[in-house]
């Protein structure tokens, strides 16, 4: 077995004094959590967080935080209702899950910020999970609707958040944080944050883990969801698999999608890798221009108005 957690350091250090103060330091340094605000008002992003301009790729950081509530449990006839958002530069999704104690009752994905139009239209096959069992496994709903005829993120938010309901505590935050790529092998140094206190952090390429060197086996490529369930406890498989799902996603930071008029034109590559790929959906997948941010220096915003959205 994997090791659990490693030493918790530079906790809830403030991203945007951090890299003032350090702003020649390596970039893996900045690799710290924001803390987390929060606010009953919901905030403009247009106007307080700076639209990413990809021309800085290099000395950045990439970041994505996702959090799930337990509003209420099942009991004497009342539903149980649990509710997950994730936001990073280029997505912002929530799901809110119905549920009787054992079971799917009502599962309410929404598309808040996507790269492209066809993004908000995925809470449809997300539905297909309503019926069947809560499952405790953040891959479960696997099971019960095809991950690639649904929207990525919002089926990994999906997941997470119907494992969350299986949990006696109220909240669980993950905050995660990819550096860019510092030489021709790909190579960058990332990190997961559980409630504040770090829990992973590996030097890696898309394909394989290069540090810590009890990590090195992990094979990041192909079959990792199932090699994580065999060789770690739960609580790390969770983090592990969606730590790595943020080595592809940074990519995006020197992507500017905005010169792409649809998913279609993206060429044959990604096809079939998501519900806006599928061949029929990409050429209606137009554009969401303008939509992508830069939270490098303002993640403590991020999800910090979800309250709202819970109310």
């Amino acid at each position: 077995m994997l090791p659990t957690a490693c030493d918790s350091q530079d906790l809830l250090a403030d991203s945007a004094e951090c890299r003032r103060s350090g702003h020649n330091a390596p970039v893996s340094d900045h690799l710290t959590p924001a803390g987390l605000l929060a606010t009953d008002i919901e905030f403009d992003r247009e106007r307080l967080i700076p639209h990413a301009t990809f021309d800085h790729y290099g000395a950045g950081v990439y970041r994505r935080r996702i959090r799930m509530v337990n509003h209420r449990t099942a009991s004497d006839g009342q539903t149980g209702r649990t509710t997950g958002e994730l936001e990073d530069d280029f997505h912002h999704f929530r799901v809110e899950i119905i549920h009787d104690g054992s079971n799917i009752v009502e599962a309410n994905g929404t598309g808040l910020r996507g790269p492209w139009v066809t993004c908000m239209e995925a809470d449809r096959p997300l539905r297909e999970i309503e019926g069947h069992p809560l499952t405790a496994s953040s891959t479960g709903i696997g099971a019960y609707t095809a991950p690639t005829m649904n929207c990525t993120h919002l089926f990994d938010l999906t997941g997470l958040t119907v494992a969350h309901t299986q949990r006696d505590v109220a909240e669980r935050v993950y905050d995660f944080a990819v550096a860019d790529v510092q030489d021709s092998e790909g190579t960058r140094e990332l990190a997961a944050w559980r409630d504040g206190e770090q829990v992973l952090r590996w030097t890696a390429s898309t394909a394989e883990v290069f540090e810590p060197p009890e990590w090195r086996d992990a094979p990041l490529a192909v079959k990792f969801i199932p090699w994580a369930a065999q060789n770690l406890d739960p609580e790390t498989a969770e983090v592990a698999i969606a730590l790595r799902r943020v080595i592809a996603i940074s990519h995006g930071r020197v992507m500017d999608l905005d010169t792409t008029p649809t998913a279609a034109d993206l060429g044959a590559g990604p096809n079939g890798r998501c519900h806006s790929f599928q061949p029929e959906v990409a050429v209606k997948a137009i554009r969401n221009k303008k939509s992508a941010f830069d939270f490098a220096d303002h993640s403590e915003h991020m999800l910090s108005d979800m309250a709202v959205r819970d109310a």
